[in-house]
């Protein structure tokens, strides 16, 4: 595993803390601690262990650094007042995961060794596309040595290891979801060219009674299942359709543009050549559909994008289970958060 560069400059994750830039605080914030006159003491206890407030403001000098970098490249402010507390709540959150990742890791019996930990940082350094002595200085411009940094990346490999193993169990997408993200993506561009399609309709009566529904339904999904077997769809179109008008041109509907039939658009649109999609039902029964072609507009086939967007939507759901294993373990664990950075009132 690697650690993921930033456009510019390596780092390891700070994400957590970075995203505290824009949020908005109550006025009654305790005073931030300031780092040249700050008297140390206890800022949580997470079992039986501690986290002194010398060493969140040690953990956040990189992440201020990254913060103050951003804001200059973006012709913004860095973190003050309240803002700069939060990013040291969320410093501090981190550490209290990253002592409950190290228990669990100890219970596992994992561990992440030096080869690792150089592996990793060699990695970050040839994906930025410097040498090992610019990546050294760029790091120091952050507030942060080697010494550091490797004990973030050992952090953050063991976190990797953890996560993978309690969590990834839990991470489960179908190919449903995937497509479904794509039709999303592509809906709106495909919805501006034409397209020619295909179907079966299977007739039900105004009137009918829910019996004679699903009897025709079935039927609907007798005619679905022949041509996942293999029939031909022009066909089954000519000996089981109820539309006249289309069944003896095999269920042919001609070339037509989005908002021509509008009680199958949205079915036509989320299709690429050649798939069958229902039944589908709409005021004048069930239909089965078939797309036959559709105006090149440049999208990419879901076949070649299914396996990023899958990974993607792995990625995305391992974030939110993480989210909610390591919530289960803090309610297992005795947690104190204390002054200066929570006053009881604002701890989670």
């Amino acid at each position: 595993m690697s650690a993921r560069p930033t456009n510019s400059v390596p780092r390891p994750a700070v994400a957590a803390a970075a995203a505290a830039i824009g949020l908005v605080l109550a006025l009654s914030s305790p005073p931030v601690p300031a780092a040249g006159a700050m008297v140390d003491g206890i800022a949580a206890v997470v079992g039986s262990e501690i986290i002194l407030l010398s060493e969140v403001m040690e953990r956040s000098v990189p992440v201020f650094g990254e913060l103050e970098a951003m804001a200059r490249q973006s012709g913004g402010k860095p973190p003050v007042g309240a803002q700069r507390m939060q990013v040291l709540r969320e410093v501090l959150e981190s550490m209290i995961d990253d002592i409950l990742i190290t228990q669990q890791a100890a219970e596992i019996k994992l561990s992440v060794t030096s080869d690792e930990v150089d592996a990793a940082i060699e990695n970050v350094v040839r994906e930025n596309g410097v040498d090992r002595e610019v990546f050294e200085r760029e790091v120091a411009k952050r507030g942060m040595d080697m010494v550091a940094y490797r004990a973030q990346m050992r952090r953050d490999l063991l976190k990797f290891k953890v996560i993978n193993l309690k969590v990834r169990g839990r991470v489960k997408i179908a190919d449903a979801e995937a497509r479904e993200y794509y039709n999303n993506l592509v809906r709106d561009v495909r919805a501006s060219g034409w397209f020619e399609g295909a179907h079966i309709l299977v007739r039900v009566p105004q009137g009918a009674r829910a019996v004679e529904v699903a009897r025709l339904k079935k039927r609907a999904e007798e005619i679905r299942a022949r041509l996942d077997a293999g029939e031909s769809f022009e066909a089954v179109a000519k000996e089981m359709s109820d539309d006249a008008v289309t069944a003896e041109r095999g269920g042919g509907l001609g070339v037509r543009k989005p908002g021509e039939i509008p009680a199958l658009d949205r079915v036509f649109v989320d299709l690429e050549a050649g798939e069958i999609s229902g039944p589908v039902r709409t005021a004048s029964g069930f239909h089965v559909v078939k797309l036959l072609a559709r105006e090149e507009l440049g999208v990419q086939p879901f076949a070649d994008v299914r396996q990023r967007i899958l990974s993607q939507l792995v990625q995305e759901e391992m974030i939110r289970q993480e989210k909610i294993w390591l919530k289960e373990l803090k309610l297992r664990t005795f947690i104190d958060r204390r002054p200066p950075l929570y006053d009881g009132r604002t701890a989670p």
